[in-house]
C-alpha cells in the first residue's frame, strides 16, 4: 500500500481510468442485443474517439453478472471482420474474425468464470471472464457507401443478446462524447463511478484494493465515501484526478508500450490490446483511444507533425506521399484518417471526406501519379489544380491543429517488426 493518501489516490487514479471509460462508454445502452451503426460515422459520431472510416460498426456491452449471453457469428468469407471482446479495463480477452479462422464462425456462450452453462446450451462454445461488462466491438470490411446494404444485410447476421433479458439492470442515459465527459469529472464523481463499477469487475491488483479501500472505497457494496473524507484528503482527490488527466493528455507518464519513430510517426507494435501491469498505457490508451486493437488485428500509426516536427496546422498546406512501393502492408487493407487536434474527432468538411483508403485507391476516387505513387493534398481549402482537389484530405476549420492516422488491417510480419516506414508529411 502507498505511503501517504494522495500516492494511494494516484495508484488508484491510473489504474481504474480505463474502467471509468469503459463504464460511461456503455452507458445509453440496454445491453439487450448488438446496436449496428449503418453507416460510416461523422462528424456528429462521438461516441467514441478516433473512430475508424473503413468499418461498420456494431456494439453490445454485457452484463454477465446478472445473465450468460448467446452469441452467434456467421461464415464469412468475402468481407474481413473484427470480433473483440475487450473487459471492463480494456483489455482483448477474446479476438475473433478473419485471422482467427480456429475460432470464428459458431455458437458461443459467454459466462462469468465459475459460471455452469445452462441447460440446452451445452453445444455452445463458452467462453468465460472475470469482468461482468465487456464490451463487442464488431467491425466489418466496408468499401465505401455504395457497399453499405451488403455490409448491413451481414451485421443483422451476428447475434449477440443476454439468455435473461429481463435480469438486466437499468443503464444510465447516455451523457454524449465520452472524452468530454470524462475530462470534467471531479473526484467524488470519479471515485463514485469506479466504485461502482468495480463491484462487478473487481479491482484484481490486491495492492491496488487496498490503496483504494484506504481513500474511502466499501467493496461490500460499491461506494466510494467522499464526504467522511477531511477538508485535506478532499484536496488529493481532486489534485489525483485533475492531474492524473493533465498527465494523460499530455503523455507525461512513459508505459511498457513497445513502438517506433520514424519521419514523425509513432507506431505501436506490441503492447496494445493486452497490457498487463503497464497500468500506465492502459490508461493513456483509454483516453486517446478505446477499444484499441491488439497489432496482430490492426496497427496504428499516427503523428502530430511534419517532415520538420512542427505540429500540423490547420492554416496550412502539406502534402503526403505514398511512393509506388511505400504503401502500408497490410493483409487485407489500409486507411489514412484525419482528426481534429485536441478533439480526436472527424473534421467537418464540404466534401464529408474524412478517410483516404485502399479501396479510393483502386476504384480511382483518387489518382495516382504516372509512376505509381500517391500524393495527397491536405489542407482548409480546396485546391485549385484538378489532380490535387481529386486527392484533397481537409484539415479542420474550426482547430488549430490535426492528427493523421493510418491504419493497417491484419499487418504482416515487416510491420510488426517495425521495418515499414510511414511516408513524411511535408509543408508546401
Amino acid at each position: 500500500m502507498s505511503n501517504s493518501f494522495r500516492e494511494s489516490a494516484d495508484t488508484v487514479f491510473l489504474f481504474g481510468f480505463p474502467l471509468v471509460v469503459t463504464e460511461i462508454s456503455h452507458w445509453g445502452q440496454d445491453g439487450k442485443g448488438l446496436i449496428h451503426k449503418r453507416e460510416f460515422p461523422d462528424v456528429k459520431d462521438q461516441t467514441i474517439v478516433k473512430m475508424n472510416n473503413d468499418t461498420l460498426y456494431s456494439t453490445v456491452s454485457t452484463q454477465l453478472h446478472n445473465t450468460p449471453y448467446i452469441a452467434h457469428v456467421p461464415d464469412i468469407k468475402d468481407r474481413y471482420y473484427l470480433f473483440p471482446i475487450l473487459d471492463a479495463y480494456t483489455n482483448v480477452v477474446e479476438s475473433i474474425g478473419t485471422r482467427t479462422p480456429e475460432k470464428s464462425a459458431g455458437d458461443y456462450i459467454l459466462l462469468l468464470e465459475g459460471s455452469e452453462i445452462p441447460k440446452g446450451y451445452e453445444s455452445y462454445r463458452p467462453l468465460y471472464f472475470k469482468n461482468s461488462l465487456n464490451s463487442i466491438l464488431l467491425r466489418i470490411e466496408t468499401r465505401g457507401k455504395s457497399d453499405y446494404k451488403y455490409v448491413n444485410s451481414l451485421q443483422d447476421r451476428f447475434v449477440v443478446k443476454p439468455l435473461y433479458p429481463e435480469k438486466l439492470d437499468p443503464v444510465p442515459q447516455y451523457v454524449g462524447p465520452v472524452k468530454d465527459y470524462v475530462v470534467k469529472l471531479g473526484a467524488e464523481r470519479f471515485y463514485s463511478i469506479l466504485a461502482s463499477a468495480a463491484l462487478h469487475n473487481p479491482i484484481y491488483d490486491k495492492e491496488v484494493l487496498k490503496d483504494f479501500i484506504n481513500i474511502g472505497f466499501n467493496p461490500e457494496n460499491g461506494t466510494f465515501n467522499y464526504h467522511a473524507r477531511t477538508y485535506e484528503e478532499k484536496n488529493d482527490l481532486e489534485a489525483s484526478v485533475a492531474e492524473g488527466l493533465e498527465n494523460l493528455k499530455n503523455s507525461h507518464y512513459q508505459g511498457n508500450l513497445k513502438y517506433y519513430v520514424e519521419n514523425g510517426w509513432f507506431t505501436a507494435t506490441a503492447g496494445v490490446g493486452v497490457y498487463g501491469d503497464d497500468y500506465i498505457t492502459r490508461a493513456s490508451v483509454a483516453l486517446s483511444g478505446w477499444g484499441a486493437n491488439i497489432p496482430e488485428d490492426s496497427v496504428y500509426s499516427s503523428t502530430l507533425t511534419d517532415s520538420k516536427g512542427n505540429k500540423l496546422d490547420s492554416s496550412k498546406r502539406y502534402r503526403f506521399r505514398f511512393d509506388k512501393d511505400g504503401f502500408p502492408h497490410a493483409s487485407h487493407f489500409w486507411s489514412l484518417t484525419l482528426y481534429g487536434e485536441p478533439s480526436f474527432y472527424l473534421v467537418d468538411n464540404e466534401i464529408n471526406r474524412y478517410v483516404i483508403n485502399t479501396y479510393d485507391v483502386n476504384d480511382g476516387i483518387v489518382e495516382k501519379n504516372e509512376d505509381g505513387s500517391l500524393d495527397i493534398y491536405i489542407s482548409r481549402e480546396k485546391p485549385g489544380n484538378s489532380h490535387r482537389a481529386k486527392n484533397w484530405l481537409p484539415a479542420p476549420k474550426d482547430e488549430d491543429h490535426f492528427s493523421l492516422v493510418i491504419r493497417n488491417y491484419t499487418p504482416d510480419a515487416f510491420t510488426l517488426e517495425g521495418k515499414w516506414v510511414p511516408p513524411v508529411v511535408e509543408e508546401l
